[in-house]
């Protein structure tokens, strides 16, 4: 083993420290500010509340305890926000956290309208996708495909649908960091 390769392996465990700590060190920062914001700001701003933590994936358990501090201390309701915790816990591999969290944001079933979000289906793919259930997760992507014209969100969410049938074989984080 070259000395660079030597060196490189044993500062890896350091630098995934390093950030562990400084991963923390943001949270204990965004819990002290960030559970007194708006649910606008806190979930849908970039670089404030849990998307200052979310950013890249490297704190997605962090966001995600955000996320869970914020609904246990302000009693917010957004499904929203259940929907990003589900992709936080999905994100650092908590597959059973991130489905029960995404089970929480499904909508009563109703007859399909043209023009509509298919809302349900790209959460049932995500949870297939968690459940390594690839039939389920086809099915309901193609379910999200066929309303692409009807609805922006569709077209943005087949993306990433797409990316995890592409890396069906990786983990969330991964496939989700690799939409086309």
């Amino acid at each position: 083993m070259s000395t660079a390769l030597l060196l490189l392996s044993l500062m890896y465990p350091l630098c995934a420290q390093a950030q562990s700590n400084d991963c923390a060190a943001l949270l204990r920062e965004h819990l002290k500010t960030d559970l007194t914001l708006s649910v606008q700001a806190f979930d849908q701003t970039e670089g404030q509340g849990f998307r200052a933590l979310a950013e890249g994936a490297l704190c997605a358990r962090e966001a995600g305890d955000l996320i869970e501090a914020y609904i246990a201390a302000t009693g917010a309701k957004a499904s929203s926000l259940r929907w990003h915790l589900a992709q936080m816990r999905a994100t650092q591999g908590d597959s059973e956290a991130a489905i029960r969290a995404a089970r929480t944001v499904l909508d009563e079933p109703k007859d399909r309208q043209p023009g509509q979000l298919r809302w349900n289906d790209y959460v049932l793919a995500t949870i297939a996708f968690l459940e390594r259930d690839r039939e389920a997760l086809q099915r309901h992507r193609d379910a999200v495909a066929a309303g692409r014209e009807e609805h922006f969100g569709n077209a943005l969410n087949l993306k990433l649908l797409d990316a995890l049938l592409s890396h069906y074989e990786r983990s969330y984080a991964y496939a989700t960091a690799h939409i086309e």
